[in-house]
């Protein structure tokens, strides 16, 4: 019985343990996360169109649920004009064809007529559709910490 239990243990141990992601999706999570920051700074909604999703939402900082159409919206008219958007280590983990990429922002620009700056910790999730990677859903929250 003590063998039995012993080898359960280690079968489960043993699938528990993340194995690390494959690099070539990490390079190509990482850049798309990357150049995702540059394209909202740079108003670039023809990147948004491409990277989002067709069922893509943000989960907004005061509860809402922000659509795709509007999110793209809001920078196709300039209502969201990131100066900057700079993150820290992301932690990306990929899961077959999904991934989910955390971290934190530290971005400064204007909403409407807002301007400021913001630290945001955020939780990103992906999918791996016809070979390449989408946003499906976005989520930050303002945080004071790393």
């Amino acid at each position: 019985m003590r063998r039995l239990m012993t080898a359960g243990l280690i079968v489960v141990a043993e699938a528990g343990a993340a194995a690390a992601p494959p690099a070539d999706d990490v390079a190509a999570i990482t850049a798309l996360e990357d150049a995702w920051r540059q394209a909202r700074i740079d108003g670039d909604t023809a990147f948004l169109e491409r990277f989002y999703a067709a069922e893509f939402r943000v989960q907004g900082m005061d509860g809402r649920v922000v659509p795709r159409a509007d999110d793209i919206g809001l920078f196709a008219r300039r209502e969201v004009r990131p100066e900057s958007i700079r993150h820290g280590p992301l932690d990306i983990r990929v899961y077959g064809d999904s991934a989910v990429v955390t971290g934190v922002d530290d971005m400064k620009g204007c909403y409407r007529a807002n301007c400021g700056a913001v630290r945001l910790r955020f939780t990103d999730v992906l999918v791996r559709r016809d070979g390449r990677w989408q946003m499906v859903v976005e989520q930050a929250t303002p945080t004071t910490g790393d």
